[in-house]
This record gives C-alpha cells, sequence and structure tokens, in this order.
C-alpha cells in the first residue's frame, strides 16, 4: 500500500511522543513493505528566498521521505483561528497528491494545517484514518488543563469560557471594549471566519464553536483511533457519536531503546534510582516530584531528571531552584532517541508525576517495556496501564505527600520492586498489523 501519513511537526528538530510513533510506524510500515511520505507542517519555518510567503521542501528522516510544508506568521496573524483553520493547509495537501498518489491517508495531528485537509484528502478519493494523539480536536491548547492548574472536562460555553482560560489579555480587551456580551450571543453554528484579522471580535470569534466545527469535521473520517479508552469517553461526553470511536492501543518499538542494556535492579544497598524521562514543562508536573523527594527526610535515593531544558527555560529556572543544594538530584538534559535503553537501564524507578488528562505516555509503556516499575498520577489513561502493585504505582495527581507516601514506601521495602513483573507488552510489530488490517477493511469499503 502507498500510505500517506500526516502529522503538525516533525523529526529531527521536533522528538516528543508523536512525532517519534509517528516515525516508528512509518518504519514499520516500510518493514512490511509498504511505501510512507509523510506530509508535516514546519511551525519554526526555515529560511527561504526573498519574497516568499510559504515553504515546501522534499527531504528524507530516518529513511522516510517527508514533504515539508510551513507559512510565514504574517499570513496567519489570528494564531487562535491558524490553528485549526488553515486554507493554505489544503492547498499544500492538494499539491502533494497532484505529484504523487496514495491508497490511504493517516492523520495523527492536524494543528496549523487545520481540519479542513480530513475534506481535501477524501475528495480526492483517499479513505481517512484518525489517530487521537491529545485533546486538539476540544481545547484550544490540547491538554485540557485550566490556566489556574485545573483539570477542564471540555470548553465551557461552547468556547467562550476558553478565552478568559487561554487568553486572558483578549478576554480584558472584550470586557474593556464592552464586546463580551456581543460575543456571548454569537451562534456557535455560524460559518469559520475566511479571513485573519486580529480585531478583537475576528479573534475572540475563533474560540466560539471550535469544538464543535472540529468534531464536526473528524467526524468526516472513515476511521477515528484512539490508543487509551479514557480518550474516547472524554470525546463522547462532549458530543463525538458513540460507539465510532476504535480503541487502538499503542505498540512499543523495541528499536527506540538501542541494544539490549541487561538488568535494571540496583545491588542491594545502593541508592533507589528514581527518574524522570520526558517533556520538561509545567503539566507534567516535575514541580511535583523534586518536593516530594526532598520531603522524604532521608538518604538512600537520586533524582535522575532527563529531558530537553531549554524548552521552558523559566519553568526549568523554577525546578533548579526546588533542587537548589541537592547532590542527590540530577538534570541530565535531553538525550538522543536511540539512547532511550540507556537512560532506563540507569533507574530502578520511573515517576509520571502528571496534572493533565494524559492520554496514554509513552514513558509509561517504554518504562514498564525494559521492566523499570512506574510511580504515576491516577489520571486520565493513565490507570488503565498500570496494575498497582504488579507493575508500578498510583498517586493522587497533584499530591505531593501522597506522592512522597508511596516513595517512602518504596526506600522502606526495596524488595516489592523486585518483585514486580513488568516487561513485555504489546509491540509495534502488533500496532502495525492492526493499522495495516484497517486500511485494507477501508479500501474494501471504499
Amino acid at each position: 500500500m502507498r500510505l500517506l501519513y500526516v502529522v503538525h511537526q516533525f523529526l529531527p528538530h521536533h522528538v516528543t511522543g508523536t512525532e517519534q510513533y509517528v516515525r516508528s510506524m512509518a518504519r514499520a510500515m516500510q518493514a512490511l513493505g509498504h511505501q510512507v511520505t509523510v506530509l508535516s507542517y514546519e511551525p519554526v519555518l526555515p529560511r527561504v528566498a526573498a519574497g516568499r510567503t510559504y515553504v515546501e521542501q522534499d527531504e528524507v528522516v530516518d529513511g522516510i521521505e517527508v514533504r515539508r510544508v510551513g507559512l510565514h506568521l504574517d499570513l496567519s496573524p489570528n494564531i487562535t483561528l491558524a490553528d485549526y483553520h488553515n486554507p493554505m493547509g489544503s492547498r499544500f495537501v492538494r499539491r502533494l497528491l497532484d505529484t504523487r498518489s496514495f491508497d490511504v491517508a493517516h492523520v495523527f495531528h492536524l494543528r496549523f494545517l487545520g481540519v479542513e485537509v480530513l475534506n481535501e484528502l477524501r475528495l480526492a478519493g483517499l479513505p481517512v484514518a484518525v489517530n487521537l494523539m491529545d485533546f486538539w480536536y476540544l481545547c484550544p491548547n490540547f491538554i485540557l488543563l485550566r490556566s489556574d492548574g485545573a483539570l477542564c472536562d471540555g470548553p465551557p460555553q461552547n468556547g467562550l469560557g476558553c478565552i478568559s482560560c487561554e487568553n486572558p489579555q483578549l478576554a480584558g480587551e472584550l470586557a474593556w471594549l464592552g464586546l463580551d456580551g456581543e460575543i456571548a450571543r454569537l451562534s456557535p453554528n455560524l460559518p469559520r471566519p475566511v479571513d485573519q484579522r486580529t480585531t478583537v471580535t475576528s479573534r475572540a470569534r475563533a474560540y466560539v464553536g471550535r469544538k464543535d466545527h472540529l468534531l464536526a469535521a473528524l467526524a468526516g473520517a472513515d476511521a477515528v483511533v484512539a490508543p487509551s479508552k479514557f480518550l474516547r469517553r472524554m470525546f463522547e461526553a462532549n458530543g463525538f457519536p458513540a460507539g465510532i470511536i476504535r480503541h487502538v492501543p499503542y505498540g512499543i518499538d523495541p528499536d527506540r531503546f538501542g541494544c539490549d542494556h541487561g538488568s535494571r535492579q540496583a545491588a542491594p544497598g545502593s541508592p533507589l534510582r528514581i527518574g524522570y524521562v520526558g517533556s520538561i514543562t509545567p503539566h507534567k508536573g516535575l514541580h511535583v516530584l523534586i518536593p516530594a523527594v526532598r520531603a522524604l527526610g532521608r538518604d538512600g535515593w537520586q533524582l535522575h531528571v532527563h529531558g530537553m531544558l531549554d524548552t521552558h527555560p523559566s519553568y526549568t529556572a523554577r525546578l533548579q531552584e526546588l533542587a537548589a543544594g541537592d547532590p542527590r538530584i540530577t538534570f541530565h538534559g535531553a538525550f538522543a532517541p536511540t539512547e532511550l535503553g540507556r537512560v532506563l537501564a540507569g533507574l530502578d524507578l520511573v515517576v509520571v508525576p502528571s496534572l493533565w488528562y494524559e492520554n496514554t505516555p509513552f514513558s509509561v509503556l517504554e518504562a514498564r517495556a525494559m521492566g523499570v516499575p512506574v510511580v504515576a498520577s491516577d489520571l486520565g489513561g493513565i490507570s488503565e496501564v498500570i496494575v498497582p502493585g504488579q507493575d508500578g504505582f498510583l498517586f493522587r495527581a497533584g499530591d505531593q505527600d501522597a506522592l512522597a507516601g508511596v516513595l517512602g514506601g518504596i526506600l522502606d521495602d526495596p524488595e516489592q520492586l523486585r518483585a514486580m513483573t513488568c516487561g513485555g507488552g504489546r509491540t509495534l510489530a502488533d500496532n502495525a498489523a492492526e493499522f495495516v488490517a484497517l486500511y485494507a477493511e477501508l479500501l474494501s469499503s471504499w
């Protein structure tokens, strides 16, 4: 099969879970004899010739053909609208389809490409599968977390309530101009604005009805896939038709671990090596973990933080202040994707202290696959994949004392880690086989 994978950003400059998963799945499909092209938006526009307002370039990344596209920001100044409505996104798709043919399109993320891409693909005669990687179709900041840190179950007032949460400056402008009431009376069923004006009303209008607009576009896909049952429930609770979303859990790519690094069990009497592996950003909760380990009030542990330190510099500075003067806490910085096995082999325990409704974090699945137990927030899709006492522990999200209690119990009885049955689980090959079957099903009914 000739497969088109669509994603909002891609390697090598963007290396979070979604990009790594798309790369791994594309390579798995190619190993099975299928052809894969990735169409990726590039949010950090590379230098182009003078006078050009957009960029299109073909390249090869890890043996995968990639068409990378992007726009100058002056073409999309209304960033809230550009996040999901981009007329150029459809043109980029059409230009690619004019020169190459595909059998199936698999969409992993459409941020800044725009949901109109889904209709463009179907108009071109392609069956379309969509993977739900986060809550972007429901939430402007894609994590369903309010600005005050509280969890959100969906856009208040069909998006009107998102303005004060995500853009308090705009909310202040509306109130100062006396336009907040007018915006509240707008029908969410009005068509999307067709321009990128930056007037107060245009920016506010981009929030109202956003969720309904995106879910209606999503409903036009031929198949919608959720890696966690929790994610499926959240979409259904927000109005997406029940019984349509398929649950297809992630599989782990063994190539991500590099070579076999042997035993991950610490010698009796050595410090407990606690690790954090992933993005260093506030909603991931590292500011909960650091005080929790320091509150243990005893030695016998080390905390190793692995992740890019310059993504959110002010947050990193806050974390380093929390850890100041404690030699037991080490910030290792970023590591190459192929170094994941080495990183996990140096840990006895991975902590995932997320504060948002995680889908199914790869950090949990990858640690388990390497035989490393996990302590994680009892939130979202995480609690679907951890069996407390068998391959890890759960604690109440954001509760520093509860996390310290779990870690203290492990320090008191480290043998319980050695008794846990981690390892194994779904592989990328399992996942790829399911997608091949899905593509064949879509083609047979197209």
